[in-house]
This record gives structure tokens, C-alpha cells and sequence, in this order.
């Protein structure tokens, strides 16, 4: 979340979603960017279907009940980040999983929702409590992108989930040492691309 006004001014997205039930008070600074470049903000949560410039999409995660998502964790951080939006995007035969911070309980909960895509947007940059054995299992990626900053101060992303990429048999970019990946989906195939610097 920190990240989003940079994100923001930058793409000018003409929509913001967030998970519903999420605390006006912790991201007012954000509604207040979206508000006045003029974004539509749209609250989603699991079992949302809809269209999207072509694509199908359906929100996974995070589980609509409130009370069931504090009893999946002890620990505050954890638990914010398994509020955050899992959603699946299909277009024609491919379908791509974005998996946001989601953490084990939420993976446990998504290995059965499902999530079979060609390209996974790796969970929490690449930390240890995500990208989990089971879920790889179930959505059985071509491709994978982590999204992380160089020489971060977690060091992420962790070898333990470059392991399990790599026993899978996943093409694996990692936006630290690859830069921005763009993957194109035509309906029946995907292709990575990076970016092209000056």
C-alpha cells in the first residue's frame, strides 16, 4: 500500500480497487489522491465476478467474513496482509492469479478455489510465508513474476520460495534483476516481455 500514490501518479489508472472492509482511516491519504485525479474507487471481495477491458475476472481472496479472517491470525502485520485482494484474470484459455500479500492461511484457502493460471504474481515479494508447496500444486504456473526491490532490507525474495519456483518448474522474473515484466495474453497464449531501457 505504500507504494500505491507512486503507482498512481504515474499509470493514471482510470479505476482504484481495494478490499472491502478495509479502514477509511488507514488509507486516507490514498482515497484522497484517487478522489482528485478523479479514479473510481470500487470495494470487492470474494466471489466477485466481473469484465474488464475483455478480460473475466474473479475475486479469490480475502475471505468475506470478517470474523473468520482474525481467527486466521494472531499477528496484526499477518493479518493485514491477507485482507489484501487475490483475484484471477482470465481472457480466452489463459488466466493469470495476482496474489497480493496473501499469506498461508489465505493459500490454504485458495489451493481449493480453483486457481489453476499460467502466470503467478508471486505473493509478498517473494516472502518465506507465501508461495507455499500446496499452492503451486493447484495453480501449476508456466510463468511467475516478484515483484521486489533491489537489495531490499528483508531480503527478499526468500531462496526458499526461489526453490520451490525452480523444483516446480517455473520461469521465474524477478523485477530486481529483470526490471518491469509486462506479460501479453492473447486468449491462447501468454509472452513475457521486459522492459526495454534507453
Amino acid at each position: 500500500m505504500g507504494g500505491m500514490p507512486a503507482l498512481i501518479a504515474n499509470f493514471r489508472p482510470r479505476e482504484l480497487w481495494l478490499p472491502e472492509g478495509i479502514p477509511d482511516e488507514e488509507i486516507r491519504g490514498l482515497l484522497r489522491q484517487a478522489r482528485q485525479l478523479g479514479l473510481k474507487i470500487t470495494y470487492r471481495k470474494a466471489g466477485d465476478v466481473f469484465q474488464f477491458g475483455g478480460a473475466n475476472f474473479r475475486v479469490l481472496a480475502p475471505a468475506p467474513d470478517l470474523e473468520l479472517r482474525a481467527q486466521m491470525h494472531e499477528a496484526e502485520d499477518k493479518r493485514r496482509n491477507d485482507e489484501s485482494l487475490v483475484m484471477k484474470v482470465s481472457l480466452g484459455e489463459i488466466s493469470a492469479l495476482l496474489e497480493a500479500d496473501a499469506e498461508k492461511p489465505t493459500e490454504k484457502f485458495l489451493a481449493d478455489e480453483y486457481p489453476a493460471a499460467d502466470v503467478l504474481k508471486v505473493a509478498h515479494h517473494g516472502s518465506a510465508s507465501s508461495t507455499n508447496e500446496f499452492l503451486l500444486e493447484a495453480v501449476r504456473p508456466k510463468f511467475a513474476v516478484i515483484s521486489v526491490g533491489a537489495r531490499n532490507v528483508y531480503h527478499h525474495p526468500r531462496a526458499e520460495v526461489l526453490g520451490r519456483l525452480q523444483q516446480s518448474g517455473v520461469v521465474t522474473y524477478r523485477t530486481d534483476l529483470d526490471g518491469a515484466t509486462s506479460f501479453f495474453l492473447d486468449g491462447k497464449s501468454v509472452t513475457p516481455q521486459l522492459a526495454v531501457l534507453p
